[in-house]
């Protein structure tokens, strides 16, 4: 039954999960890079803050999967993960210069790598294999709802605080301390998920596909981008903080029904005809984007690139179960690629943003989608048999 498969019990407890920290860390991140440019940040150091967290995520999420592999533990590692966080969020309240909040989101990234690298081992292990990618698109799902949830949460705080005659910085300083009470609720959560224990894997013959984790990587980039596309829709477009807190609602509702269709195609007709329906999406709305000028055109293209972005992630994480080597291994490669990218990402769309003219400030997006073409090319000349499930 599609209720076994897909919404058992430790599965929803997962599901659960991710959507209280997507409830919690989406308040705050949306106003990250706002904050960093009020206490003196230039565009390449509101990439830095990406950059730093995505490089501890990496480094932490290839240890704890190489270490899920020998030791079994799972569950710890969230628990550990959400208690860090929460007091991580209640720091930002505190911090009135840049080094202080580059610090702290590397400390966060930590507490990432920490946490969702284990929880999308344990959906893995929950799913059905023939429902694999579904559940773990209802785990980035649920994720989206919490982050949905954030950006009407997000918009109604600053409403009341704008009211009650708060000035921008102080306001950002409130939904710092509302987001950390709410990951606070996160951890009190982990305390009721049951231990996992450590299941056999068959390793697979042949070589790992090595186009998906170059993919991921690139898509890591891609995704990183997001602080920078921002700062950009503040400064160019003239955007208020609540009118891209309403924007971004707008996008998260979009990529939920993007995510979960391109998941039920992948688990239709296998994961190298359905990365097709990612990729190109996002090439061509990527090359378009710094051409744009006219407003709605600009957000149209903005929520195709976005979608394909997010369509890609449980895409890749169901393949990675599926290929050789050991679950925990394939799964923290797959991260550390992926966060590898949003390291380099940043940075380059932060240079971009400092040193060239109106839209052209956005063009890291293109500059990195162009590395999508020899991407194509390694995925087209792979040689691998593959399994029913993959073709």
């Amino acid at each position: 039954m599609l209720k076994d498969r897909l919404f058992n019990k430790k599965l929803l407890m997962l599901y659960g999960l991710a959507g209280a920290g997507m409830l919690g860390h989406g308040l705050f991140r949306p106003i990250l890079p706002i904050f960093a440019r009020r206490v003196g940040a230039t565009g390449v150091e509101v990439g830095l803050l990406t950059s730093g967290f995505m490089l501890a995520r990496a480094i932490t999420a290839f240890t704890i999967g190489r270490d899920i592999d020998r030791s079994g533990r799972r569950t710890i590692y969230v628990r550990i993960g959400f208690f860090c966080v929460f007091i991580i969020a209640f720091g930002y309240f505190f911090v009135d210069s840049y080094f202080g909040l580059l610090f702290l989101r590397f400390c966060q990234g930590i507490c990432s790598g920490l946490m969702w690298p284990a929880t999308q081992i344990m959906v893995v292990e929950q799913a059905d294999k023939d429902y694999r990618t579904r559940a773990l698109s209802l785990y980035q799902i649920t994720g989206r709802i919490g982050g949905l949830l954030s950006r009407a949460v997000l918009g109604l705080i600053l409403l009341i605080t704008v009211r009650a005659g708060l000035n921008e910085l102080s306001s950002l300083r409130v939904v710092f301390i509302i987001g950390g009470i709410i990951l606070m609720g996160g951890f009190l959560d982990t305390l009721f998920v049951p231990e996992y224990k450590k299941t056999p894997r068959i390793k697979n013959k042949g070589k790992p596909p090595y186009s998906i984790f170059l993919l991921g990587f690139i898509f890591g980039a891609l995704m990183a981008l997001a602080p920078i596309s921002i700062v950009f829709l503040n400064e160019y477009y003239n955007m208020s903080v609540l009118a891209i807190a309403i924007l971004l609602l707008g996008l998260d509702f979009m990529t939920i029904v993007a995510m979960y269709g391109s998941s039920h195609l992948t688990d239709n007709i296998g994961i190298n005809k359905s990365l097709w329906f990612v990729i190109i999406p996002c090439l061509v709305a990527a090359l378009l984007l710094p051409f744009v000028r006219v407003f709605i055109v600009f957000v149209a293209l903005y929520f195709v690139l976005r979608m394909a972005i997010s369509s890609f992630v449980p895409i890749s994480r169901a393949y990675a179960s599926n290929i050789s080597t050991e679950l925990g291994s394939n799964i923290g490669t797959l991260n550390m690629l992926t966060n590898l990218g949003a390291v380099i990402g940043p940075i380059i769309g932060g240079y971009i943003y400092d040193h060239f003219a109106q839209g052209f400030k956005i063009a890291g997006y293109s500059i990195i989608a162009l590395l999508l073409i020899p991407g194509i090319f390694v995925l087209l000349k792979e040689k691998k048999v593959l399994v029913p499930w993959q073709r």
